[in-house]
């Protein structure tokens, strides 16, 4: 099965932020080799979670809008205003 544009744009963001907390992870462990201070590596840390969180929130809204049938134009506007608000929050 083939993906829409907008499924392939989600799988690309999907993808982008898992790549960039798998830089920010490499980038700890040298952090941690160069033995820099806990402070440092904790706030490290942190932004790989929330960006892990956010890569979450995004594969969880594709699968909503792929298995969610809306009927009306409108209401797909309104769930696609209700996803991204999900996606801002936390």
């Amino acid at each position: 099965m083939s993906q829409t544009d907008e499924e392939q744009i989600a799988s690309k963001k999907i993808t982008s932020q898992i790549k960039r907390s798998r830089g920010q992870l490499d980038g700890i462990l040298h952090m941690m080799e160069e033995e820099r201070p806990c402070d440092d590596v904790l706030v490290q840390l942190s932004a790989v979670k929330s960006g892990v969180d956010k890569a979450m929130k995004l594969v969880i809204a594709q699968n909503i809008r792929k298995n969610v049938n809306c009927v009306d134009e409108q209401e797909l506007k309104n769930l696609q205003g209700s996803l991204d608000l999900m996606l801002k929050t936390k």
